[in-house]
């Protein structure tokens, strides 16, 4: 890490006024004390000359191992940087020893990416070494380390310049090693207009070098120009073809990569077919050599063969619809007339003899194989790929036939029965993504019986997530006729009653095959309900899962066809009006009795409507503490309600809602600072505080600049009483609270440096402020100097309505306290332990929280035990338009294990995120499973 050079307080006030300027936090300091110690224990020097100064009089071993121990230590004074690089140079041109020499300049590479030294310095001095060097090994070290260098900060055009022209001159070494580097350098540093000029020109030749790794360098340059903005010409399209059949992997891979670029970028380029007059599109031939690909004898490149048929898009429907039959089509050979093939016979200067029968009759003298518009290992790729033995290949195959079928409606239908077979495949991985691919095409198709058939045999597949992906694929999809939906539901109740854990995925599909099929619901309606025309039939129950299942199917086709409600019997009805109370998510409102308007809260109309004025009138009470205590206090219950009953709002109600709640804290603890009694426990009020200003921090996304200064500012503020109060206290060290202040002011500090047009409020400046003049922050100095400013501290200031603010929240759906109660009791033997299903969905979880994600439980002892769920337990949620953005679903089991209990008792089990350490933020409230420990029974 790059450490900041101490400057004194009058330096910084000598600067240039150019506005407010944010007083700077060394972050350094936060750390002088634990480098210090580390470096008594251990003994090493902490200078960088102290290091290159043992360099002298030392072998080459010995100068090896002094160079490791510097790459080891990377916290040196920039100011001694100069000194050391001149004699790191000296050292450099006296070496006789290769190996150290390239250690001195991948040590310069590490200099430049971890440290702040010059870069441009290290370029000048790095070529001076290589124009005299001699060693291929030290040569093609450099021109890593130039790249490096260059990649640490922004050269200017002059030493780019300087780089290329270096490069150029090492293409013509007869080491392979070095060509292949200062190829790479060139396709990272050369100018756009240069390279569009020659360079590309220059490298592309190389693409015909006798050494396999060079060839696959200048093909991988030369996308990576492509990347940068160069203009990849057609004419490349030959070279890379030729490269297609090279006897090196690693070449093939980069010349796939080629064609695969050059017929999206030129896709109605034509160009003329091998041994033929004919012409074709360029991404229908390139199209061609990446189906072409999937033939070959390598793994690797025919999962990229696979993988990149799914981004040809523009390609024409003949040649994709080839892809799934193993026979040539007729159309894709040359025909010519019967003039054509009489001239052609009348120029070979051949006459019939007439000893044998037609032996005048016209003939092709052109084989199939030569006339071919594709070539024969495009036929049936997409097949080939599916049948492919690795399971790589199988899974890049159904993810590119997914692509190409959503672009392509006739294709989409064309593709459905080879989707379907893969439902069979071994491997759990690939039935999934064909779930997931036939799901995502699913507006494209009409499933037919025999292909219901093979669908619905694999519901009863042992794994959840297959079972699940069914029930959304089965949603998502129509079907034809009416056995087809008596089908469908007949098996999905079937599979219901042999995974009852599967309830709640059943609801839903059953929800949307209703809304898509409400005229072939409507016809069976009588059926499924057993409902007979002239006599009453025995009212069913409506705690029976499948009974539920057709009620919610029914009902939501009912919603598109009212005319349905007339064939519900009076006991449909009145259990209607029980689910619709039971589970709003799955039954729609139906016009059926009372009164049918419906409540909608929208969050840009009345939700805003109501915080706007909540906000105005908590603003206007701010000069009266005790009338703004008592606003805030109301107003939190009002925003916790609001946020119920508005989902789309309830990020914002509850960002609100955790503020006001940590500035309630912060005047009463404001209040102890100035020596009042409050009725709290001040520990107990400095935790709370300190666990909401963790929630502003880490539970909330989409947050505006302004948003980030107010959470900011306020854990500045918490850090600050937390520190005056526990030296008032005097009970516990005051060292850590120190730390940490000094660490949130450097980071409110550097926010305000990179935002500029950001404006910190009094409090916060006066902080910054203090502190930037402290030489030694010892907690009893920061206690005094900021000790005035936290009494005299004015309120903070509200937040602005933001309503794309969003929280993360989890629900735990399996278990639940019905399925464990006091009638339900999880038994086990003493010291053992059981498994108890474990399953949640949570929203809003950012990537980076990923690995923060805890359970937490809770005995009744008030032991509490914090697990880490396997990463692979976590997966996002599935959609009919592909993998959710910001929704989970961690599916794992929960072991829980005790001593002897009398009898039985509850256990607590929550998730949470584990921000620091000992620092656990609950995203939803606990569940509560009844577990009872039973002694070891004891044999006679």
């Amino acid at each position: 890490m790059t450490l900041s050079v101490k400057r004194s307080i009058s330096e910084i006030s000598s600067l240039p006024d150019t506005g407010t300027i944010v007083p700077q936090i060394p972050t350094h300091r936060l750390y002088k004390r634990i480098r210090r110690n580390a470096c008594k224990s251990n003994g090493t020097l902490t200078s960088i000359l102290a290091y290159v100064n043992m360099l002298e009089d030392t072998t080459s071993n010995e100068a090896l191992q002094i160079l490791l121990k510097i790459t080891d230590s990377m916290h040196f004074d920039e100011s001694e940087f100069p000194d050391a690089i001149r004699k790191l140079v000296e050292h450099f041109q006296r070496e006789p020893e290769s190996a150290v020499r390239v250690k001195i300049l991948s040590l310069f590479a590490d200099l430049a990416a971890e440290t702040g030294i010059d870069g441009q310095q290290l370029i000048d001095e790095v070529i001076k070494l290589l124009k005299v060097e001699k060693s291929a090994k030290v040569i093609s070290q450099g021109l890593i380390v130039l790249e490096k260098i260059g990649k640490s900060f922004s050269p200017s055009v002059a030493y780019i310049n300087q780089m290329v022209f270096f490069a150029k001159v090492k293409l013509f070494s007869p080491s392979h090693n070095v060509q292949r580097h200062a190829i790479l350098l060139l396709g990272v540093f050369v100018l756009v207009s240069d390279a569009e000029k020659e360079s590309l020109e220059l490298i592309g030749k190389y693409t015909d070098s006798p050494d396999a790794r060079v060839r696959a360098q200048a093909f991988r340059s030369m996308l990576t120009l492509g990347e940068r903005g160069v203009q990849l010409p057609p004419s490349l399209y030959p070279r890379a073809c030729t490269s297609l059949t090279d006897d090196y992997e690693c070449v093939r891979r980069e010349a796939l990569n080629m064609v695969f670029e050059l017929g999206v970028r030129h896709p109605e380029e034509m160009i003329k077919v091998q041994d033929s007059e004919q012409e074709v599109r360029l991404i229908d031939d390139a199209f061609g050599k990446v189906c072409s690909a999937i033939c070959d004898l390598s793994m690797n490149i025919r999962t990229l063969a696979a993988e990149l048929l799914g981004g040809m898009t523009m390609v024409s429907d003949e040649f994709l619809h080839q892809t799934l039959d193993k026979k040539l089509m007729s159309n894709m050979r040359k025909k010519r007339s019967l003039h054509e093939r009489s001239a052609a016979h009348f120029a070979s200067g051949e006459w019939s003899s007439g000893k044998k029968w037609a032996d005048d009759a016209p003939k092709e003298v052109i084989s199939a194989d030569s006339v071919s518009l594709m070539a024969s290992g495009a036929c049936g790729a997409l097949v080939q790929g599916l049948e492919d033995e690795f399971l790589e290949v199988r899974t890049a195959s159904v993810n590119s036939m997914c692509k190409l079928a959503l672009k392509n409606s006739v294709f989409a239908v064309t593709s459905l029965d080879f989707l379907v077979d893969m439902f069979n495949d071994e491997i759990e991985e690939v039935r999934l993504r064909a779930i997931y691919s036939l799901t995502a095409i699913s507006r494209h198709i009409i499933l037919r019986e025999d292909q219901l058939e093979t669908m619905l045999s694999s519901l009863e597949d042992y794994s959840v997530e297959v079972r699940e992906g069914l029930h959304l694929m089965l949603g998502a999809c129509k079907v034809s006729t009416k056995a087809c939906l008596t089908l469908v539901v007949q098996k999905v109740l079937d599979v219901l009653l042999k995974y009852p854990e599967d309830r709640l995925s059943t609801f839903g599909c059953m929800q949307r095959v209703g809304q898509k099929h409400p005229e072939i619901c409507m016809s069976i309606t009588p059926q499924l309900l057993q409902d007979h025309p002239f006599f009453d039939s025995a009212e069913r129950d409506v705690e029976d899962p499948a009974y539920v299942c057709v009620l919610i199917m029914l009902f939501n086709a009912a919603q598109h066809l009212p005319a349905m409600l007339s064939l519900f019997p009076e006991t449909t009805i009145k259990h209607y009006a029980y689910l619709r109370d039971t589970m709003p998510n799955f039954v729609p409102r139906l016009a059926v009795g009372g009164d049918t308007k419906e409540l909608n809260l929208i969050g840009s109309t009345g939700s805003r409507q109501f915080l706007e004025t909540l906000l105005s009138n908590i603003q206007r009470a701010y000069s009266a503490p005790q009338a703004r205590q008592a606003l805030l206090k109301a107003a939190q219950d009002d925003l916790d309600r609001l946020a119920e009953i508005d989902p789309a709002f309830s990020g914002t109600a509850n960002f609100t809602s955790v503020f006001f709640g940590a500035q309630l804290q912060m005047e009463q603890l404001q209040l102890a600072a100035t020596g009042h009694s409050i009725k709290a426990p001040v520990k107990e009020c400095l935790l709370q505080l300190i666990k909401k200003c963790l929630m502003l921090q880490n539970l909330f996304s989409n947050l505006t600049i302004d948003d980030q200064l107010l959470v900011k500012q306020m854990c500045l503020r918490a850090s600050a009483l937390n520190l005056v109060l526990i030296v008032k206290d005097r009970s516990q060290s005051a060292l850590g609270p120190c730390q940490l202040l000094l660490h949130i002011a450097s980071d409110t500090s550097s926010f305000l440096q990179e935002n500029t047009l950001l404006i910190a409020d009094t409090f916060t400046s006066a902080i910054l402020t203090k502190l930037a003049s402290v030489g030694d922050p010892k907690p009893g100095r920061v206690y005094r100097e900021i000790l005035p400013i936290v009494q005299t501290a004015a309120p903070v200031v509200i937040p602005q309505i933001n309503t794309n603010i969003k929280m993360c929240k989890a629900r735990i759906i399996e278990p639940t306290e019905s399925s464990y109660s006091a009638d339900n009791v999880i038994k086990v033997t003493a010291g053992l332990i059981a498994a108890v299903p474990f399953v949640a969905e949570l929203e809003n979880l950012q990537q980076s929280q990923r690995q923060d994600l805890r359970l937490k439980i809770k005995y009744p002892d008030q032991n509490v035990h914090i697990i880490v769920p396997r990463k692979r337990d976590l997966k996002k949620v599935m959609t009919e338009q592909g993998e959710s953005e910001s929704q989970w679903r961690l599916r794992t089991k929960v072991l829980l294990s005790h001593g002897v209990w009398t009898e039985a008792s509850t256990v607590e089990i929550t998730i949470c995120l584990s921000v620091k350490p000992n620092n656990e933020l609950e995203l939803c409230k606990p569940v509560k499973v009844h577990f009872a420990p039973k002694p070891v029974k004891r044999g006679l």
